[in-house]
Parts: structure tokens; sequence; C-alpha cells
């Protein structure tokens, strides 16, 4: 078996790109594989990163790697090649980066195939976001895709966009897992909740506020958005809530973490993810993990197996519809609340998802 080494400059930080990594390289080294980390020198871990120490897992191992830049746009690892070994499989997360091409050429430099994990930056809205120059960039983001071993995609319905942009690009579709905890849904705090990164067009919350409105004021529900800012959405948010007069209803708070997130999820009367597109939300795990009641978006990628589940109250992004499924969901939370959770148990548990990853690898050739 091959040495898994994951490459993101971020490793160390925190952001959904980082608890998904953490993830998969303690899911990997608890299957037998042995995992190593390169990161930019960042410092340690925050304390709610799902961090997997050496102690429990002897097979993972981190290690910090000089960079030259200060940002996401300028990090370029140096010397990379050194860290290589030519039994090894690179994965290399996210995409748009600098980093990211030249730990492509240190691998191919070194005989060493890699494995691209985009983490949804290939999405048609995501690429909006994107500055240019776009010609350039999509060449250079061509190769890089192209020239991979395999594409690691959560969901089949991600590969469209990629092909978009890389036709001659590989796949290989294993999602996310996560373990159930011990503990389950209570309920009964007089609140929905929503926590993550604000930015309120990508995650929804625009038209979370606007959904909230739409209902008479004996409908609407206390709502609990905790997060952290991204680029001014929380001042964005806050002038929208203020606009429709909702400062009784919806309130912002400082993000959460470790024992008061859990508590946060598992005393909310439900969850709700309005996000316009979303390639595999961590906090969507965690909440369906615990059985709290959803409403999710419809158009994002694990809502086809939310839907086949019955497993989540689901709308299109939209007032409307959110409007009507919050209003549903008072009366749906004992039918979708186990389900949610078993479905987490059964389709997205890593024992079911490594030897599928596995598999997958030994087809490429890469075992």
């Amino acid at each position: 078996m091959r040495r898994i080494v994951h490459y993101f400059p971020g490793a160390m930080g925190n952001s959904g790109v980082t608890y998904a990594l953490w993830m998969w390289a303690r899911a990997q080294a608890a299957s037998g594989a042995e995992v190593h980390v390169l990161h930019a020198p960042q410092g340690e871990p925050t304390s709610d990163v799902p961090f997997v120490s050496k102690a429990r897992h002897p097979g993972l191992t981190t290690q910090c790697v000089p960079h030259r830049g200060s940002h996401r746009m300028t990090l370029r690892p140096v010397g990379l090649d050194r860290y290589l070994g030519r039994r090894d499989l690179l994965v290399l997360h996210t995409g748009w980066v600098p980093s990211n091409l030249l730990a492509a050429a240190a691998a191919r430099r070194t005989g060493v195939p890699y494995v691209v994990m985009p983490h949804g930056v290939y999405e048609r809205q995501w690429t909006t976001y994107l500055r240019g120059p776009r010609r350039i960039r999509d060449f250079f983001e061509r190769q890089f895709l192209e020239r991979a071993a395999a594409v690691h995609v959560f969901f089949d319905s991600e590969i469209a966009d990629v092909t978009a942009l890389a036709p001659e690009a590989g796949f290989l579709t294993v999602p996310t897992g996560f373990d159930l905890p011990d503990d389950h849904w209570a309920g009964g705090g007089g609140y929905i909740a929503w926590m993550g990164r604000i930015d309120p067009v990508h995650k929804g919350l625009d038209t979370l506020v606007r959904a909230i409105a739409r209902l008479s004021p004996t409908e609407r529900p206390t709502m609990r958005i905790r997060g952290y800012d991204y680029k001014g959405g929380i001042a964005r948010l806050e002038r929208l809530i203020a606009d429709h007069c909702l400062e009784p209803w919806v309130r912002l708070e400082p993000a959460v973490a470790g024992t008061e997130k859990k508590t946060f999820m598992r005393q909310a009367d439900g969850y709700v993810h309005p996000s316009r597109w979303e390639c595999h939300s961590i906090a969507l795990l965690e909440n369906l993990a615990l059985g709290v009641p959803c409403v999710v978006s419809k158009t994002i990628h694990i809502a086809h197996a939310l839907e086949r589940s019955s497993a989540a109250v689901l709308a299109e992004p939209c007032a409307p519809d959110l409007a009507e499924a919050l209003a549903l969901l008072p009366s749906e939370s004992g039918r979708i609340a186990g389900r949610g959770r078993a479905l987490i148990g059964n389709a997205f548990n890593w024992g079911t998802l490594m030897p599928q990853f596995h598999a997958a690898v030994a087809r490429m050739g890469l075992a």
C-alpha cells in the first residue's frame, strides 16, 4: 500500500477544507494506511479541528514545509520534492492556487502520482468568485487536472462542472464520511440553528432572511446564525436583517466550537442549510449525525441522498420555498430526525467508505 501524502498549506488552520482533510487523514490511518500531512508554517491546529494525534494513530504524521509568500495566492512550497518518495500517493486539496501547480510539478519530477480533491471549487457558481486572467488560469488548471491520476469528487453530480474545464480528467467518487456520535439530538432550545462561514450569497443566508420575513410574526422561528465573517458578509447580513425589521427573530452570534458547538446543535429545534450550491458540508453532516431535523437546499450535492431516504425537508434555495419548509419543519421533525442519523450511519460511515476508496485506488493501479 502506498503512503498517502496530503499537501495543503492551510492544514493547520480552521476551515471546511481543513476539517475534511483531517477527517480523511484520520480515516485512512485507521484503515491501515501510512498517512503524512504536509503544510505551511501556520502554527498548531485550532482546538476545534479534528486533529489526530500520533499516539492514537501511529501511521499519521505531519511535517511543516518551507513556503514563500504570505497568502493563498502567493504561497509557494520550497523544495517539496524532498518530502516525497516514489511509493507515495500525493493528495492535493482545493484548486486555482499556485501552490497546487508547484506541488503537482514536484510530483511529476519525482515520479509520484497525484490526486486532486477539489472540495467544490470547480463548481460553476464558485468560479464566479475567481479573478482574471481567466483564460490563462483555465489553461493551467486544465493541465493540472488532466495530468492527475484522478480528481476525487464526493458525488458524481460534481463531475460535469469539472469536465467542462478539463474534459480529459479521470475521477474517483467517495464522499467524506462521519462517525456517529454517542450524543443524540434533544431539541427544546426554541431556535433554529445555522453555523459556518458567513457568506450571504453562497450560503443562502440572504434568502433565509427573506424567507423568515415572508412568515407571519407568529410563525417566525427564532434563528441563531453562528459563524465567522467572510469578506464583509456579517455587515451585509446585519443590514438585510435590519431592512426587514427581523432583529427580534434573527440573531447573529460569534462562531462556536468544541463542547459549546455540540450543545448548540443538540438543543436546536432544527438546522437549516440554505446554500445555493455546496460540495459537501461538514456542518450539515454533524447535524444529521446527531439526528437534528434539517431543512436542506435541493441544489446541493447531498440533497439527492437525503431525498432518497426522506431524511430532511428539502426546498429550493428561494424565499417562498424556504419559508414553506421552515413552517413545515416542526411537524416533520419527529419523522426525519432518525432518518438523517440513519443515513449517515449507513451510507456515510467510514467503515463503508474506506473500502470504496482503497478499491478505487487499486483500480487505478495506485495501491
